[in-house]
C-alpha cells in the first residue's frame, strides 16, 4: 500500500505550529526575564507567530477533510489533537490581545491606536506569559502527534517530539533574527536592546543548531542499527536510499552544517544575519516534510493481498454489468 497517511498540508501545520510556537515562548522569555521592557520589539516576530498558527490551523483543517465539523475536535476526550487545538486557540487569542496591547508602535496617526493600546497594555506581561506557555506546548505537541500513532514505527519514538521542540526553538530564533524591532522606536536604549537581543539570539541557535544535528543523527543511525524492520528500512531511505541526497544535502548540509558555520565565522555580515536564518527555516520545513513522509507501518498478515485482490475481467458478473446500473 502506497497511500501515505497525511500528506503535505500536515507537513505544513507542523511547520508553521512549531514556528509560531517557538516565537511566542522565546518572546516570553526574552521580553520577560532576559531584557525585560523589550516587548515593543517582538511586535512584528509575534504577528507572524499569530500569521503562523492561523495558517497551520487552515491546513490541518483542510487535510482533516470536513471543515465545517471542526469543532467535533473538542468532543473526544481520549483524542491528542484535541490538546493541541486547545492550545492552539489559547496560544492565538493570548498573542491577539498581546498585540493589541502595542499597537501604537505602528507608523499610523490614527488616534484610536493608542487608545487601545492603553487598554490592553497593561496585562501584555500576563498575556504573553501565557502564549508563551501555550507556544511551549504546541511545539512539543507537533512531535507527540505522530509519536502516539504506534503503527508507524518511524514514527513511535520519544526522540521525536524532543528533536521537533529543538527544531521549533531553532527556526523561532530564525525567524526572530529576521524581524526584530521592526516598527520599533529607534531610542538609544532600544537599539542597544535590539543589539543585545540579536547577539543572544545568534548563540542559542548555534547552541540549537548542534543539539538538532546530534539528536538527529542519534535518533537516525539507532533506527539503522537496533530498530525492527520497518524502521531499518525508513533509516536506510534516508541514509543511502532515493531521500539521502534531501537527508545530507538538504537537511544536513544546508539546513544545520552551512548556518553552523555562517553563524560562527560570519560575525554581523549579510551571511550570518540573512542567509544562515533563512537556511535554518528551510531545514525546518524539511525536517517535517522528511519525517511526515516516513510513514511506513508493518503490513497486517494478508492485508496486501486483500486491497490487491481483484476479479477475473473475463468473470460472468464483470461481463454482465453496466456502469450506473442497479439490479437490486
Amino acid at each position: 500500500m502506497k497511500h501515505h497517511y497525511w500528506e503535505a498540508p500536515i507537513v505544513i501545520y507542523l511547520f508553521l505550529g512549531g514556528l509560531g510556537g517557538g516565537i511566542m515562548c522565546l518572546t516570553a522569555i526574552m521580553s520577560l526575564i532576559v531584557n525585560p521592557g523589550t516587548g515593543s520589539l517582538f511586535f512584528v516576530p509575534m504577528f507572524f507567530a499569530l500569521a503562523a498558527l492561523a495558517i497551520g490551523c487552515f491546513f490541518l483543517v483542510f487535510e482533516l477533510g470536513q471543515p465545517l465539523v471542526f469543532w467535533r475536535v473538542w468532543t473526544t476526550a481520549t483524542a491528542i489533537i484535541k490538546w493541541g487545538a486547545t492550545l492552539l486557540v489559547i496560544a492565538m487569542f493570548s498573542d491577539i490581545f498581546w498585540l493589541l496591547g502595542y499597537l501604537d508602535v505602528l507608523p499610523l496617526d490614527w488616534g484610536f491606536l493608542g487608545a487601545i493600546a492603553s487598554v490592553f497594555g497593561g496585562g501584555t506581561p500576563v498575556f504573553a506569559t501565557i502564549a508563551g506557555i501555550a507556544g511551549f506546548g504546541i511545539m512539543v505537541y507537533t512531535g507527540v502527534m505522530l509519536s502516539t500513532l504506534k503503527a508507524h514505527s518511524f514514527w513511535a519514538t520519544p526522540a521525536l517530539p524532543v528533536l521537533f521542540t529543538i527544531s521549533a526553538l531553532s527556526t523561532a530564533c530564525a525567524a526572530i533574527a529576521l524581524s526584530l524591532g521592526i516598527f520599533a522606536e529607534p531610542t538609544v536604549a532600544l537599539l542597544a536592546a535590539t543589539e543585545e537581543i540579536h547577539e543572544i539570539i545568534h548563540v542559542v541557535d548555534i547552541i540549537l543548531v548542534c543539539a538538532e544535528v546530534t539528536v538527529l543523527l542519534i535518533m537516525i543511525l539507532s533506527f539503522l542499527g537496533a530498530g525492527n524492520v520497518t524502521q531499518k528500512a525508513v533509516a536506510r531511505r534516508w541514509v543511502v536510499g532515493k531521500t539521502a541526497p534531501l537527508f545530507w544535502l538538504g537537511m544536513i548540509v544546508c539546513g544545520l552544517v552551512l548556518p553552523f558555520f555562517l553563524y560562527v565565522f560570519g560575525a554581523d555580515s549579510a551571511a550570518s544575519t540573512v542567509v544562515a536564518p533563512v537556511l535554518v527555516l528551510c531545514g525546518g520545513l524539511l525536517l517535517r516534510y522528511l519525517c511526515v513522509y516516513s510513514d511506513e507501518r508493518a503490513e497486517i498478515p494478508g492485508e496486501n493481498r486483500y486491497y490487491n485482490r481483484t476479479a477475473d475481467p473475463h468473470a460472468e458478473f464483470v461481463e454482465h454489468w453496466t456502469y450506473g446500473e442497479n439490479m437490486y
